[in-house]
């Protein structure tokens, strides 16, 4: 087999030089792949003969004439500050938008992913979320203490597959405790709000649900398991007296979301057009990007200031790692949204299990295996170089070929040039190569490998497999980043299913910034009976428990951050189920494909209300939200500079290697711990040192007025109490599983008891 040079130009020096473009590179990507499209067609595509007009949300920062994005067919959705703004603009006016001298920037990024059970659908076990185990996160968990729930602190989830009814997120009178909510994509008469903007709690609860509802039920789980009461008190949340607020986020890769849920976008978009004639029976078409994030979370603080309270936002969705992303508008708009009483937890992925990413040194040959398996004809993978780095060769030596495939980086270089990519092809394999210089002077290749009966136009249903070695020996420092998804993998070994996985490189966008939160998941939970008394054991992918899960994204970033910063239990999370997803039938009965995960249901309201499992590390982030919710009802005037060092003062590693060493790319600070938490906030620890850092095992604490009963201590064990300025107010000992307390004023007091531990109480 011979590969055929399908598109090149004359090689040329090492310093060439690329086009310079005010889009990032993902952004400008875009714009090229649709000036080809438009030159294949011989000009806009045409339906019925109306226009179709494609759209993209977009950071743009100017000087401050936003008129020129209303010149080109723009919208301003958001506006930022600082003379930055969230617009969505035509595609294909972009190039005039990059020619205008009042346009210094504008940047979006591949949209977001939800980061839930991904090694259950890769392994085909989604259905076996189930088994014997406890009952709540207790076993992995400290208890909350009486004294901290989350109230008067607003609970923040942008997700999908909300069900508002769900008796979680109701008062004991049956009223809502989401407070405000935000669906883009509901239908909606008011073009002037995009979607609908659900106000109050009766708002709320008589919408029922977001729109897509039918057939995602991520957000409903997320947020039980951050601030939700549970149901009949079992399955409770991290933070149960926590206002609630939430944003149904317009994802992508997700099949939740129709297309005619983006059509409502379009008739927004149509609307608000101005100064731009042409687009009134144009057919407008939405692309998802990363900046719908921010817009979302600049409306939830801005409801929670209003109200006077701090907020904790849940995360629990991210983009893969990439070279490609510019990102700087986006973090410069973030760190002006978070600060004192903002605060956001962010999932840390689950690619951990797979080697997705690979560097070799300068000077040091290149010899390494890869696998690539899709089942859309093509996977991608993308290098990364100095900018003056010298002309060489990447060879492909496939396992099923006995020629080997080279490519020089000169030929790429002057093929891109020329508005061309560098092609080569067979009847067997299809390789094409795009550079572009990146933001920071370095050098970014995308390489395609697939299938030439599918890129070039022929159709197939074979999954397309390859494997084989990547050789380079030349000098320059090289990175390369492969990508897996279910669909679609480009991978430097095969999957790592025998341990706890811990590739490096495998934590992406928005949880590589620096003022985020970043959660890694741990395996406390291998099983749990289900509401049919089955035992039901979920299968293993290697890790243990106790352990990092071996889906758990490690760091160090493509920056070179240190992250997580921190993990807690993710691993068969019991929380609220969407009692209005398609996969149930909660008006009746669950049906037979939920019952495997179901741990409990019971019906409330008319309908049918399930608690059931899920993984990933979307589930250790809300966990860890709702514990830094008790954090905030504690001091509210946290940052997250604040919360990062009471996560390195009182987290601890879960495996003795990792112990008493500094952060690390797998654990972060290591697990985190809520109550250590509490009392390092509540300078507890400083003020009273004879004060047990821990909560006593097994047992339960109750207030009856002045009267604290303790359920598990054997009468006569001591019991001391202190006021937070470390003043001893009684010293007792139990009689009858009771103390009484004196009048003392309100407010939060330490008890310790005996040696078994202390507890914080509120009175």
């Amino acid at each position: 087999m011979t590969a055929v040079i399908l598109c090149c130009a004359m090689t040329i020096g090492a310093q060439t030089s690329f086009k310079k473009t005010k889009m990032s590179p993902w952004l400008h990507g875009k714009y090229l792949q649709e000036q080809r499209d438009i030159k294949r067609n011989g000009g806009p595509r045409r339906v019925q003969g109306r226009p179709v007009i494609n759209y993209m949300l977009t950071l743009v920062k100017s000087d401050g004439q936003v008129e020129a994005i209303r010149e080109q067919g723009g919208v301003v959705l958001q506006d930022f500050g600082n003379d930055i703004c969230a617009a969505f603009l035509p595609i294909d006016r972009l190039g005039q938008l990059d020619q205008n001298p009042h346009i210094l920037q504008m940047e979006a990024n591949e949209p977001s992913r939800l980061l839930n059970d991904t090694s259950a659908v890769i392994l085909g076990t989604d259905k076996l979320w189930n088994g014997q185990g406890p009952a709540s996160y207790s076993q992995s968990t400290p208890s909350l203490p009486q004294a901290f729930t989350g109230k008067g602190v607003m609970a923040g989830v942008m997700d999908v597959g909300f069900d508002f009814t769900h008796p979680a997120f109701r008062n004991a009178d049956g009223t809502s405790r989401i407070k405000w909510f935000w669906d883009p994509m509901a239908p909606d008469a008011n073009n002037d709000v995009l979607g609908m903007v659900y106000s109050s709690p009766t708002e709320v609860l008589a919408a029922q649900h977001s729109c897509d509802a039918l057939s995602e039920s991520h957000g409903t789980h997320v947020m039980g398991s951050m601030a939700g009461g549970g149901l009949n008190g079992r399955y409770v949340g991290m933070a149960p007296e926590a206002d609630i607020l939430g944003f149904h986020m317009p994802m992508g890769g997700e099949k939740a979301v129709p297309d005619e849920y983006f059509d409502r976008l379009a008739d927004y978009l149509k609307s608000h057009f101005s100064n731009y004639p042409g687009l009134g029976d144009a057919i407008v078409k939405i692309n998802v990007s990363d900046v719908i994030e921010l817009v979302g979370l600049h409306e939830i603080f801005k409801v929670a200031d209003a109200a006077g309270q701090p907020c904790v936002v849940n995360w629990s969705f991210g983009a893969t790692p990439s070279f490609y992303y510019d990102r700087r508008l986006y973090e410069e708009v973030f760190n002006t949204l978070v600060g004192p009483g903002h605060i956001v937890v962010v999932a840390a992925g689950n690619s951990g299990y797979m080697m997705t990413y690979l560097a070799k040194e300068a000077g040091e040959p290149l010899d390494h295996e890869f696998y690539l398996r899709t089942s859309e004809g093509y996977a991608l993978m993308s290098m990364r170089t100095e900018a003056d780095e010298p002309n060489f060769a990447i060879k492909f030596a496939f396992n099923d070929r006995t020629d080997t495939l080279v490519v020089y980086t000169d030929d790429v270089k002057a093929a891109c040039q020329q508005m061309n990519s560098f092609r080569i092809s067979d009847e067997d394999v299809y390789i094409e190569f795009e550079v572009e210089e990146a933001f920071d002077g370095r050098l970014i290749y995308w390489i395609l490998i697939g299938d030439p009966k599918t890129i070039l136009g022929e159709t197939t249903e074979d999954e397309f497999k390859k494997s084989g070695k990547l050789i380079c020996d030349a000098a320059p420092r090289i990175e390369m980043l492969g990508k897996a998804s279910n669909s679609s993998n480009f991978i430097f070994s095969e999957a790592n299913l025998e341990s706890r996985g811990c590739n490096p490189g495998t934590i992406g966008a928005p949880g590589d910034m620096d003022r985020v939160i970043t959660v890694g998941a741990m395996h406390h939970r291998s099983s749990l009976t289900n509401i049919l008394g089955e035992n039901y054991t979920t299968i293993q992918m290697g890790s243990e428990e106790g352990h990092l899960t071996t889906f758990s994204s490690c760091g160090p970033t493509m920056q070179g951050r240190l992250k997580p910063d921190v993990v807690a239990p993710g691993f068969n999370i019991i929380s609220c189920h969407n009692s209005f997803h398609h996969k149930t039938d909660m008006s009746d009965d669950l049906v037979d494909d939920i019952l495997p995960k179901v741990a409990y249901a019971d019906k409330a309201y008319g309908r049918t209300y399930a608690m059931a499992a899920m993984s990933g590390t979307s589930m250790a982030t809300p966990i860890t939200a709702g514990i830094i919710a008790l954090w905030l009802q504690a001091k509210p005037s946290l940052t997250p500079e604040d919360i990062l060092g009471v996560i390195e003062r009182t987290s601890h590693q879960p495996e003795p290697e990792f112990s008493g060493e500094d952060k690390n790319i797998y654990y972060g600070w290591g697990e985190i711990d809520a109550y250590a938490g509490l009392l390092d906030i509540l300078d507890v620890t400083a003020n009273i040192p004879e004060l047990s850092h821990h909560q006593p095992a097994g047992i339960q604490f109750r207030l009856d007025g002045h009267t604290l009963c303790v359920e598990g201590a054997a009468d006569g064990t001591p019991v001391t109490v202190y006021d937070l300025s470390g003043l001893p107010v009684l010293r007792a000992t139990l009689a009858d599983g009771r103390v009484q307390l004196p009048d003392l004023r309100a407010g939060v007091y330490a008890v310790q008891l005996g040696q078994m531990g202390s507890m914080l109480i509120r009175l």
